[in-house]
Parts: C-alpha cells; sequence; structure tokens
C-alpha cells in the first residue's frame, strides 16, 4: 500500500474526520473508556495485576490451559488472586493454536474446553475470549457463540471507536517495541484505509511504543471512545518493558471523566449504547 497516495485521497479524509468526530451515542455527554488486556496466563501477570491495582486500573486476563509455547502457566491460587481484585478472567484456548487452521473438532476442543476449566477452577462463568495470534473468522466466530461466550477480542491496532463487533473487539495499542516500518507493513495487510490514515497522519512520529500510546490516549481524551492497552506479560519481563508499562500507567490513571472497566464490561456498555456507563467503572480491590 502506498501511504503517500492514501493521505492524498478524499476517501481517506473522509474517514479521518468521522474518527476525530465526539464520541457520542443518544445523548451529548462524550465517552471516554479506558481498558487492558493481557494474553498468555504467565505469572508475571501478577505483577501487572499489581501495577494496574495500584493504578485503580481494570482489566481482562486472558488464560490458556496450558502455558504459552511450553512455558509455565500461573496456578489456580494466582487465578483466585486475580479474581479477588476484581480482574476479568478470560479464555485464550488450550495451546495457543491458530483457530483458523483448526478442523471442527479441534476448534470446539479449543473453545469449550477452555472455558469449561477455567470456570471450574474460578466457580463462576468466563464470557470473554482472546484469539491465539489475533487469528479469527467466521467459523470461530459462530464456535465461540454456541460455546456461550459474549465477546472475544483480536489484536487489531489503532481503534479507537465506539462502534465494533464485539466478536472482534479491536485494540489500541501494545506493549512491545514494534518499528513505524512494521507498523506500516501490519496495517497495509489489512487495507483498513481509516487506520492506515490515522496512523500516517498522527501517529507515525512517535518514536516508540510508549510515546504511540500516550499519543492515541490523548486522541480519546480530545474526541472520546475507547484506549485499549494490550499486552503479554511473558514478553514485557523478556523485553525489559517494565518501565514503559509503568510510564503508560501512570500517564491514563486518574483522569476526570474516564471509565476504567474490563473487556467484559465494555461489550456490555456497547450492547446498551454506553447508557450508565458510570456503573461500569468499579475499582479494583488494592
Amino acid at each position: 500500500m502506498d501511504f503517500r497516495n492514501l493521505i492524498a485521497t478524499d476517501n481517506a479524509l473522509h474517514h479521518l474526520q468521522e474518527e476525530e468526530r465526539p464520541a457520542r451515542w443518544s445523548t451529548t455527554k462524550v465517552t471516554r473508556i479506558v481498558t487492558t488486556s493481557w494474553d498468555g496466563g504467565s505469572p508475571y501477570d501478577l505483577e501487572v495485576a499489581k501495577m494496574l491495582a495500584a493504578r485503580r486500573l481494570l482489566g481482562t486476563f486472558y488464560i490458556p490451559v496450558k502455558g504459552h509455547h511450553k512455558t509455565t502457566r500461573m496456578d489456580v491460587a494466582d487465578l483466585h488472586a486475580l479474581d479477588r481484585q476484581r480482574f476479568e478472567i478470560g479464555a485464550f484456548g488450550v495451546a495457543h493454536q491458530n483457530l483458523c487452521s483448526c478442523d471442527s473438532k479441534q476448534l470446539t476442543l479449543e473453545v469449550e474446553r477452555c472455558k469449561a476449566r477455567l470456570e471450574d477452577d474460578l466457580g463462576k462463568q468466563v464470557f470473554m475470549f482472546a484469539y491465539p495470534r489475533g487469528k479469527t473468522n467466521r467459523q470461530v466466530i459462530a464456535s465461540l457463540k454456541n460455546a456461550g461466550y459474549k465477546g472475544a477480542r483480536t489484536t487489531a491496532l489503532f481503534t479507537r471507536g465506539l462502534s465494533f463487533d464485539p466478536f472482534r473487539m479491536p485494540i489500541s495499542a501494545r506493549v512491545f517495541p514494534h518499528s513505524r516500518s512494521t507498523y506500516l507493513r501490519t496495517i497495509g495487510h489489512t487495507l483498513d484505509i481509516r487506520r492506515a490514515w490515522m496512523y500516517a497522519a498522527q501517529f507515525r512520529r512517535a518514536r516508540n511504543w510508549v510515546e504511540l500510546a500516550t499519543l492515541i490516549f490523548d486522541s480519546v481524551l480530545r474526541t472520546g471512545g475507547i484506549w485499549h492497552l494490550y499486552g503479554q506479560s511473558r514478553e514485557i519481563e523478556e523485553l525489559r518493558l517494565w518501565e514503559g508499562l509503568r510510564e503508560v500507567l501512570d500517564y491514563v490513571a486518574h483522569r476526570p471523566g474516564v471509565l476504567y472497566v474490563a473487556n467484559g464490561s465494555l461489550v456490555n456498555l456497547r450492547a446498551a449504547k454506553f447508557v450508565g456507563a458510570e456503573s461500569y467503572a468499579t475499582t479494583p480491590a488494592v
């Protein structure tokens, strides 16, 4: 995709103008929401939870049945520790399989076994799912709906709008040091003109993932919408990204007029067109 030509097109300009309009539904109040999500079930998730709780932020931790790439998955006691702090627990499949490559039997096993295992461990229902490797299709979504999930998260970057498919929930920023060329290449593969324009026109000047995350958050403060931070604590530990994460979380925390919710509450809010949104902004126990 030629991004210089993209910036010059009237169609892209129309999409950008739509994206920059205040995010409103049935009322005149602008809705600004922060949510976070964390994949893999690594024991380092507990460190992420500690950082979130200290700033009264919420999030959803997506847990597989088995550890990612043969790594150790957190134990049941850790799951209960997250649950006691009012963090949402979501499912992440059995063993990080690309669900789009699974046959129907494997697919059913991946989405149903993980849900049942987590529900047995927690003693409560699990309604959210994250797609391993961010991959999904109609068959996968149908399987999730049949299993009783209410929503599922992708890894589609640079999205801020309030209107989204609950089974294709996008993200805004990722805790990972991607290069500008990687961001451009990733967006180009999606053929999403709106997101490509938004990155090229507004966010490409960011020198690193921390600046990118805060720039996107600033745009949500200006015009409304959703800021969704996603990460994997195993990567954060391996790449030593903790200090950057602290900086970003400090930046977005304790903002007047911003609702801090988990992914599942975000799906419920969207279904209600964000009426009564404040009732979902619960605070994690510290």
